[in-house]
């Protein structure tokens, strides 16, 4: 018998909160200034091409 999507939701869940509890587990570094440039710019180039295909610009 195949386990629900649920089960394997929760069974994943527990291993990974398990795995993060453990004193030997490494978070990953908090975003810094580089990080959200490379976001905002992510995101302005990503508008500026939705706007040239919406002016047929570019197709």
């Amino acid at each position: 018998m195949e386990k629900s999507i649920e089960e394997l939701i929760y069974e994943e869940t527990d291993k990974r909160l398990k795995e993060m509890g453990s004193p030997e587990y490494v978070f990953p570094k908090k975003a810094d200034k580089a990080d959200y440039i490379g976001i905002v710019a992510a995101v302005a180039v990503s508008i500026l091409l939705i706007v040239l295909c919406m002016t047929e610009v570019i197709v």
